[in-house]
């Protein structure tokens, strides 16, 4: 996940009106083939690795996570990368990789961890891949 704090002054994290920046991957089955299956295992465009699993998070998750901490989600947008290009693209399709855009909204004197929020939604996604036939056999390889 990639991180920007934008600030007037103090920053995001002290500053009513600051605004987050986040991209990163979504926690979709669809994301587990492609981020890991084919571009680390099967076609090598990134080493072995590069990608871990638990830390894939969903737009809704996101939003769970930052919206207790003070931060409103203003825009979601998909990213779509082209291996033979090498050039990435704004899409409406957010099952793969997306950006935030989040507003620090209120100061939040008692922030919520985001471990308590993720916890749990690792092994229901997982269950759910392996209750889908194509899935599986695609896991499998």
């Amino acid at each position: 996940m990639k991180i920007l704090d934008v600030g007037c002054g103090g920053g995001l994290l002290t500053e009513p009106g600051g605004s987050l920046f986040i991209t990163t991957i979504n926690k979709t089955q669809l994301s587990y083939a492609l981020g890991i299956v084919f571009s680390e295992q099967i076609a090598g465009i990134v080493p072995k690795g590069t990608h871990t699993w638990e830390k894939f998070v969903s737009p809704e998750k996101l939003e769970s996570i930052l919206e207790p901490n003070g931060l409103s989600v203003q825009t979601v947008a998909g990213m779509l990368y082209n291996p033979f290009s090498g050039y990435w693209h704004w899409s409406e399709n957010t099952s793969l990789n997306y950006a935030a855009h989040a507003v620090k909204s209120r100061v939040q004197e008692h922030p919520v961890p985001a471990e308590f929020v993720l916890k749990g939604e690792t092994e229901q996604l997982r269950a759910n891949a392996y209750a889908s036939p194509g899935m599986h056999e695609e896991l499998k390889k």
